[in-house]
């Protein structure tokens, strides 16, 4: 199967996109915190000074630099610096502990960190020139506030962010000017434009955190910044409620948690925006029940195809009937479902998903084996030279066109000598009616021994009612679905699943299944 999008022209550079904005709204609101609104030619002047001192560093073509800053307008006006002055951004979440800081550093041989003074303590022994950014510093101040004329094209790095490494090592994603511009910049997925109000509710770490800035700031948008906007959901309807939010972004396991606990306050959210995991479509459909007038859009992508590769947009109404599908390729990608030697399979059967196109990022930082291994030559290309990304995703083609997503290829495992596909068991549990959500994993080191468990997320009226009775059930339903090694042999409740800060389910907090 292959669903493919084809982007019209060559994108230009991020802070050249962002300019053109600059020059229709120069006096329109860009950036707005709590106490805080800087205009577009204001933060355009700062990033310009900014620029200049740091090509005075040195700071040149496709130079890493590093960005040690909460989320922030400090933060943004250096992002915008880094690239007007030619070079890559390298985002250090100033949560991460000194080790992994200073792993990322040596990774990425930045030779200027920007910062603060107060979180300059937080970084361990580097060789980098460091640039601090406080309160009426020089590099904001005074200067030449022009904009640049720094040769910079779609091809050239714009940020280099950090995923985690089967070998412990964090691996740099090299991610282009032109992977961004294509995501935000007429898009077919959503509607980006002036009076659009976007919160940074990410880690800048994290590669969403790039569709919520420039998916304001590129469109003439107004980006809302509120460190700690996630930290409840009171604090959450605050910020929605306070800056008029219209457009945001939520990891699958908080979406369920607003739906559940919250859900009125997204009232005035015109579109939202849900992913990490694929978010529950009972949740999908009490939102547009509580919010009718709303779009909902399941966005998939690695970081390695620039956030976004594909979506799928329910507006009401909309029935549930399983997972919500990733849905069809954005604009510029192409998306192809492929067996072990790269041929197409037949809609309706598996296969893993190979993205291609104008998103995928040049590679992994100083990792050429691994480069070559993950990006393969692409050979159902019309033009030669192309590559695909191997996500590892294992997935199925539906008859309406759309691409569902099944599970992970590396969580096949072997049950009584059978290969067992732990996301096609999680998919058919969460078909029932009282189950919200589960995750299913192993127990035991021999395949003879090893037993499979479900840990369900229960529909809190059923289990009130009886929750015994409604897991037995359940069991019983899927008896009847799935082959006997197929089916859990240990099932333990939870409230909910534990997630990794990137709204993952986070499979090593999962409890002990004889645990008392």
């Amino acid at each position: 199967m292959t669903a493919a999008r084809t982007g019209v022209g060559q994108p230009a550079a991020i802070h050249r996109c962002f300019e053109a904005q600059v020059a229709r709204f120069p006096r329109v609101t860009a950036l707005e915190t709590a106490d805080t609104r800087v205009t577009y030619a204001e933060v355009n002047r700062s990033a310009n000074r900014l620029a200049r001192r740091l090509r005075a560093l040195g700071v040149g073509d496709e130079q890493p630099v590093a960005l040690l800053l909460e989320p922030s307008v400090d933060y943004v006006i250096a992002v915008l610096a880094v690239l007007k002055a030619g070079g890559c951004y390298v985002p250090l979440d100033v949560g991460y502990p000194p080790a992994r800081l200073a792993a990322i550093l040596e990774d990425t041989r930045a030779k200027v960190v920007v910062t603060r003074g107060d979180l300059e303590e937080g970084l361990s022994a580097h060789g980098a020139r460091t640039v601090l950014l406080d309160d009426a510093c020089e590099p904001f101040t005074a200067g030449d506030d022009e904009n640049l004329d720094v040769p910079v094209g779609p091809d050239h790095l714009a940020y280099v962010v950090h995923t985690s490494g089967s070998s412990g090592r964090p691996k740099g994603v090299m991610v282009r000017h032109g992977g961004v511009v294509r995501l935000v910049q007429d898009p077919d997925w959503i509607r980006l434009g002036p009076g659009e109000v976007i919160p940074l509710l990410t880690s800048v770490c994290f590669d969403v955190s790039m569709f919520e800035m420039w998916g304001a700031l590129l469109n003439g948008g107004c980006l809302v910044l509120a460190p700690g906007a996630t930290s409840s959901l009171r604090t959450l309807g605050r910020v929605v409620a306070d800056h008029g939010v219209t457009t945001m972004w939520l990891t699958a396991g908080l979406f369920h948690t607003v739906v559940d606990e919250g859900v009125e306050i997204l009232a005035g959210v015109r579109q939202l925006l849900a992913g990490g995991e694929a978010p529950s479509a009972e949740h999908v459909r009490k939102l547009l029940d509580a919010h009718p007038g709303m779009r909902f859009v399941n966005g998939y992508g690695p970081t390695e195809a620039t956030v976004f590769a594909a979506t799928h947009t329910v507006v009401p109404p909309w029935r549930a009937d399983g997972a919500v599908p990733i849905g069809r390729a954005v604009d510029g990608t192409d998306l192809h479902v492929l067996d072990d030697v790269l041929r197409p399979v037949p809609d309706g059967e598996p296969g893993q998903l190979f993205i291609g196109g104008a998103g995928l990022a040049r590679g992994y930082l100083d990792r050429p084996g691994l480069t070559a291994e993950r990006f393969v030559p692409d050979p159902h290309g019309a033009v030669g030279g192309g590559r695909l990304y191997a996500t590892g995703d294992r997935c199925v083609r539906l008859p309406d066109g759309t691409v569902r997503y099944l599970d992970r290829i590396d969580r096949q495992v072997k049950v009584r000598g059978f290969r067992v596909e732990l996301g096609e068991i999680e998919a058919t549990v969460r078909r029932h009616p009282a189950v919200w959500d589960v995750a299913v994993a192993p127990h035991g080191d021999s395949p003879e021994s090893r037993l499979l468990v479900a840990y369900p997320v229960l529909d809190p009226a059923r289990a009130a009612q009886d929750a015994d009775l409604t897991l037995a059930e359940v069991r019983s339903w899927l008896r009847e679905q799935l082959p006997a090694h197929m089916v859990p042999g240990v099932w333990r409740t939870l409230p909910r699943l534990p997630l990794t800060s990137n709204g993952k389910v986070d499979r090593r907090r999962l409890p002990e299944p004889f645990a008392a």
